[in-house]
């Protein structure tokens, strides 16, 4: 007798007995009138030898090792990194692999079946599309009625390519449409019927991969339609596959699926365009619908119950795409539908519909869509510049930039404070990359020249940069996506300098150049110690050591004597005399004035 035999004849004995332990209890209890329930050792013990009953009762003579168990609790009692891995390779590869090895083993049948003569060009096509349709039923069975949802998702994608791409050779090949004679409407109906079945399909069974595959074809049937010569199909198609991605966002927020269809919406609106040249009159109504129909979108999503973050990145993400295409696309169209418009009218149009978006997102949902506000604000900044010559740009960016910041404040907008911090920051790179070398410099010769020249827009944006620095105080902003606040005044003061130091190296050269540094770096020291403003002190010790440093490595050398002689006397009284205000006005603690 084996050793399996005698722990069998061992088991059986000893649940023999436990049985009969059981009959004299229910005895003893009956004679008592009480049935109490069992206690928790005795059910504990019989459980566990029935358990080892059934496992050593299930094993084999022949084979003493334990048969590998399948499906979901031999995948839980593996540990997590190899239940991961193996995960992986059996379920998605394997799943993956085979159904490309499926497609192409359909291929080669079909091939196989054409050179014996067995099927003609419609053949293969009814055949690829119920073969295509059968896995895809099949995928989507696997998934809902047995559970196994991955693998059945997969399944189903496949047959639905099949079937698709089965559809779409009755008028994609050329010898299948001479063969067949398949009409271009009667594909495109069916090709969007298979579309519209799936994409439902996918929204009930919670499926957004199948939705995602079936709206991607749909645009290729968008793209198929360019075919009709007509230039109403392929925007109207784009227009409602765009809507019905809407549609599923108000019952499924899948946020992925809108911002995924925006980059191929614009392109076959651009391939339209480019292939059948429609009227501009089309075009930007097309254009204007695909802009308000993913403006729609956003509201929908953002209204919806999903708050995590990686969401509300998608969504912004969505907004952004969607306003930057539109505003290209519509910007072309424009220029050629309004010659005498001036340039960046679309553009300003579709930031002033980002600023509604906004508003209405803000007191509607309770929530600020970031995106909308500052590209808003980025945008009516780009028209300025599109519509302006070098002057009045600068003078309209900087009442803008003034009108984005006072709204901000005022109404609690940060979104639109970031944008104007923005154009803040394009204005400075304007000045000093446009502005100083296209605008005209200081010339008493030519007073509007001056009036309207370099001198007039660094001064007006030094001006405003300082008011702006003066107003802020102390104020701070939160960046989005940075858990941290950064100051705003000193940045506006310190680009405040900084521009009337390039201003006057623009200006003036030589010794006439150091001497005004020195001046201007002497009456920021004032003007620091007059009003105890810390940073106005720094700013004055910044600039006098620019104008040291220009005097000792560049005035002894590249000026002539008289000049060199003159940038020394004046700095050095310059330097004397701002160390003695620094002395008075530390008096008799110094070190905690320096301090404070």
């Amino acid at each position: 007798m084996s050793d399996e035999d005698d722990l069998r004849a061992e088991v059986r004995e000893l649940r023999a007995e436990v049985d009969a332990l059981h009959t004299r209890i229910a005895a003893l209890e009956s004679e008592r009138n009480t049935d109490p329930p069992p206690s928790a050792k005795d059910e504990a013990a019989s459980t566990a030898v029935r358990s080892d009953t059934a496992a050593a009762e299930s094993r084999s003579p022949s084979d003493s090792e334990p048969a590998p168990e399948t499906g979901e609790a031999a995948d839980g009692e593996a540990p997590p990194d190899e239940r991961n891995w193996e995960r992986n390779i059996g379920m998605k590869w394997l799943g993956g692999v085979g159904g490309l090895a499926l497609v192409v083993g359909v291929v080669f049948f079909i091939r196989l079946a054409i050179e014996a003569g067995y099927l003609g060009p419609l053949g293969r096509v009814l055949t690829g599309t119920a073969g295509g349709l059968i896995l895809l039923a099949g995928g989507r069975y696997a998934a809902e009625a047995q559970g196994y949802s991955r693998w059945g998702r997969l399944v189903a994608g496949t047959g639905l390519a099949i079937a698709y791409f089965s559809v779409y050779a009755a008028y994609g090949f050329e010898s299948y449409r001479a063969a067949i004679g398949a009409p271009l409407w009667a594909v495109l109906l069916v090709l969007t019927a298979l579309v519209a079945a799936t994409a439902a399909l996918s929204v009930r069974d919670h499926a957004p991969a199948v939705a995602g595959e079936a709206f991607l074809l749909g645009y290729v049937t968008a793209y198929v339609g360019l075919d009709a010569g007509s230039f109403v199909v392929s925007p109207a198609y784009v227009v409602l596959l765009t809507a019905g991605l809407v549609t599923i966002a108000a019952v499924r927020p899948w946020s992925r699926l809108v911002l995924g269809s925006v980059l191929p919406a614009y392109v076959l609106h651009v391939a339209w365009m480019n292939r059948l040249e429609p009227p501009d009159t089309v075009a930007a109504v097309v254009l204007a619908a695909t802009f308000a129909v993913y403006a729609a979108g956003v509201y929908v999503l953002r209204a919806s119950d999903r708050t995590d973050r990686w969401h509300r990145r998608l969504v912004e993400v969505t907004t952004a795409s969607n306003a930057v295409f539109a505003a290209i696309l519509l910007e072309s169209v424009v220029r050629r539908l309004l010659p005498t418009a001036p340039d960046g009218v679309a553009v300003g149009a579709v930031g002033l519909a980002l600023g509604g978006i906004y508003a209405v997102t803000e007191s509607r949902l309770r929530q600020q869509n970031s995106a909308a506000g500052v590209l808003a604000v980025v945008l009516l900044a780009i028209s300025v510049i599109l519509a302006a010559d070098p002057f009045a740009e600068t003078v309209g960016l900087l009442v803008l930039l003034c009108g984005a910041l006072a709204l901000g404040t005022s109404r609690g907008a940060g979104a639109v404070r970031i944008g104007g911090h923005l154009v803040a920051v394009g204005t400075v790179a304007k000045l000093l990359a446009v502005d100083a070398t296209r605008l005209p410099a200081f010339s008493l010769a030519d007073p509007l020249a001056t009036v309207t020249g370099r001198p007039a827009t660094y001064l007006l944006g030094i001006a405003v940069f300082y008011v702006l620095g003066r107003w802020f105080g102390g104020a701070s902003t939160t960046v989005p996506g940075i858990d941290r606040e950064l100051p705003v005044a000193a940045p506006y003061a310190w680009t405040a300098t900084g521009l009337a130091v390039v201003l006057l190296g623009l200006e003036l050269s030589g010794a006439s150049l150091s001497v005004a540094w020195a001046v201007l770096g002497l009456a920021f020291v004032g003007v620091g110690l007059a009003l105890d403003d810390r940073g106005r002190r720094l700013q004055g010790v910044v600039v006098l050591g620019l104008v040291t440093t220009k005097v000792f490595l560049y005035d002894t050398r590249g000026l002539d004597t008289l000049a060199r002689t003159l940038s020394f006397l004046v700095l050095g009284g310059i330097l004397l005399v701002a160390s003695y205000a620094y002395a008075r006005w530390q008096g008799e603690k110094p070190l905690q004035r320096l301090s404070g």
